[in-house]
């Protein structure tokens, strides 16, 4: 069964879903610099705030189906369009939209020094976050209370697509080859863990930080696949339960902080299989990608409009009223469409 056809049988639409609303309420605070007043944060003694469950879920389910996807690719030509198509087409129409459209309407410079200025036109190297972004334009949101980034959530997909030209690697490996692809994420894992809790031996993003602690959490989901675990297990429910027991003490232990790059992904793959009603989430479309990419911006909108003065959960409110429709709009409009031309590339 292709990924296309298993929607409906599972909740990743609806995690994904519930993720990309997490983040734009997470976000509403943190711009207001209400950061501490965020109920997640509230709730966990200013632990865990709502985008670290959300990246959580995302870079869990991200790196399981990619590493399914690119398994089951034919070819990594084929792998590689089918990730330009989910990726690329609404990153570079919100790009064009930010520099041409938001960047003029709200820089602090004349049109003719906005347009005139090279820094407006290197805010297209985020069409392709594999080899870094940029987050300001210029003189867009100088004013705003916490930051004049754009748009701030493209930092994930940084991440998201070196791993993606990294899973790659998976065409090499995963026929004859799997144990050692296997291996060499432990390996990683006991690198991180050295590195970090035993003896200190490097300060690169690819062994400290949020970049180490995400990009493993993808690879273990990734693993997770590679395991050949049987999803419809009839002990799927009581595994749950176990992975989710383990994923508490994890998140309320500071010494064992580690585990959640194992807990995480097993909890949320596991609840991605259990049968509910919120398998159908995603019969009408899949909106998340829309929501999380237009929230930013338009959260800095509204910010800059106000001036400030607007309460979080006001933000969140008119940013939905926003983007929700903008997603669905994107999806049936663009995102569905392109996805169509997967099959031209075998």
């Amino acid at each position: 069964m292709n990924l296309s056809t298993e929607r409906g049988t599972n909740n990743f639409d609806f995690l994904r879903v519930l993720a990309a609303l997490l983040i734009a309420f997470s976000h509403s605070y943190a711009l207001l610099n209400r950061y501490n007043d965020e109920p997640f944060m509230l709730a966990t003694h200013h632990r865990y705030d709502g985008s670290f469950v959300a990246l959580g879920i995302f870079f869990a389910i991200s790196g399981f189906l990619i590493t399914k996807s690119v398994v089951h690719s034919s070819s990594l030509i084929q792998y590689a369009w089918k990730r330009f198509l989910r990726i690329q087409p609404l990153l570079i129409v919100v790009c064009l939209l930010s520099i041409f459209i938001i960047g003029p309407l709200f820089s602090n410079l004349n049109t003719g020094s906005y347009f005139g200025n090279v820094s407006t036109y290197t805010y297209l190297r985020n069409i392709f976050p594999a080899t870094g972004i940029q987050f300001g334009l210029p003189g867009v949101f100088e004013h705003n209370l916490k930051e004049n980034g754009v748009n701030g959530s493209l930092w994930t997909l940084i991440i998201e697509e070196r791993l993606y030209i990294f899973t790659a690697i998976v065409f090499l490996l995963h026929r004859k080859f799997k144990k050692a692809y296997i291996a060499l994420i432990v390996f990683y894992n006991l690198l991180y863990v050295w590195n970090n809790y035993v003896v200190y031996f490097s300060s690169s993003n690819l062994f400290n930080g949020q970049s180490a602690y995400y990009a493993l959490m993808f690879l273990n989901a990734g693993l997770l696949y590679l395991s050949g675990y049987d999803f419809k297990n009839k002990s799927l429910v009581k595994h749950f339960c176990i992975a989710f027991v383990l994923l508490v003490v994890s998140l309320s232990f500071p010494a064992l902080v580690y585990f959640q790059v194992l807990f995480i992904p097993l909890s949320v793959i596991l609840f991605a299989y259990l049968k509910l009603p919120t398998n159908k989430a995603g019969l009408w479309g899949d909106f998340t990608y829309g929501i999380y990419i237009f929230s930013f911006p338009v959260q800095q909108m509204i910010i800059a409009s106000t001036q400030g003065k607007i309460l979080p959960l006001q933000l969140f409110a008119f940013t939905m009223a926003i983007c929700v429709p903008l997603a669905i709009l994107s999806w049936h409009l663009l995102e569905k469409n392109m996805l169509a031309l997967k099959e031209r590339v075998h």
